[in-house]
């Protein structure tokens, strides 16, 4: 498929974040995945970095060319608060976003955390800070280092990096150990979200904590390089989130961070799609992390 026409049909796809929407974006870009990465991935499944059974992460490593001290993509998964999963059964989601990763040079983990409402706030701030010491204490016996260490999250998971990142008065105001941070169609300013059941269920129905809870201050004050994408078939208010941030960056730092318009994509394929033909996004992530870690 071409990627003109791809774009066509995501397009007719629509930008609205429902199931419908979502599972035909899934079934869309599944079909455009290579069948194989071949054999030049290690991949150890469902690691357990803590007590919950939702406690679960995938180490990828290179076969041919195995380097703890390459840089480490930590990705996060999106789901509305409510739901997802590091793997997507009968897909080859999100696998192929840590073996592209591990293709460019880096290693590579995914990442899945306890959902709300049984976890609500600050859940996903925990279990980050659990997976991070995790990898930091015990990446090595994986063939992992956590020296130059970038997370990167989708929609919900986007939100939880960008909270794990500026709120960590959670675990103690301890440094969050992550030398970039990746963000794609993510959420920061909880309290100029349109109400609907996803976000209550995480953070609760008062409504006035939700700017306490939200991101983008702590985001356009922090000194940790930063990439934004919004996507070009995202919801308004989802491209609102992306705008209002670099805005806030602008204003604080007179600096725009690191943002990429991806062009084609709507909410989920922004991390679908990384590494296809057309793709916008993944160069600008492989440049990214190249530019902030050691040549």
């Amino acid at each position: 498929m071409q990627f003109t026409e791809y774009r066509n049909t995501i397009a007719g796809i629509g930008c609205d974040v429902v199931p419908d929407k979502l599972f035909a974006t899934r079934d869309l870009v599944a079909t455009l995945v290579p069948a194989s990465f071949g054999d030049a991935v290690q991949v150890v499944r469902d690691v357990r970095y803590g007590s919950h059974e939702r406690h679960r992460l995938d180490v990828f490593t290179s076969k041919s060319a195995p380097d703890m001290n390459k840089p480490l993509l930590v990705f996060v998964h999106g789901g509305g608060f409510i739901g997802g999963d590091k793997n997507m059964e009968g897909k080859p989601f999100y696998s192929n976003i840590a073996q592209w990763a591990v293709q460019q040079g880096f290693n590579a983990v995914n990442v899945t955390y306890r959902l709300a409402p049984e976890s609500p706030w600050p859940g996903g701030i925990e279990d980050l800070r659990a997976a991070v010491e995790f990898l930091q204490s015990q990446g090595e016996q994986y063939g992992v280092s956590t020296k130059h260490l970038f997370l990167m999250g989708q929609s919900a998971g986007g939100a939880h990096v960008a909270n794990y990142i500026t709120h960590n008065d959670v675990y103690g105001e301890q440094p969050c150990g992550v030398t970039g941070v990746i963000l794609l169609s993510g959420i920061y300013d909880y309290a100029t979200m349109p109400p609907s059941p996803m976000e209550p269920a995480y953070l609760g129905t008062d409504r006035s904590v939700y700017a306490a809870r939200s991101s983008v201050a702590g985001l356009a004050a922090s000194a940790l390089p930063l990439l934004v994408t919004v996507s070009e078939f995202d919801p308004p208010h989802f491209q609102q989130q992306g705008l209002g941030l670099l805005q806030a960056r602008l204003r604080e730092q007179k600096t725009l961070p690191s943002f990429v318009y991806a062009v084609g994509q709507n909410h989920l394929s922004v991390a679908l799609y990384l590494g296809l033909p057309g793709d916008v996004v993944g160069p600008q992530i492989i440049a990214f992390i190249k530019a902030h870690s050691p040549c």
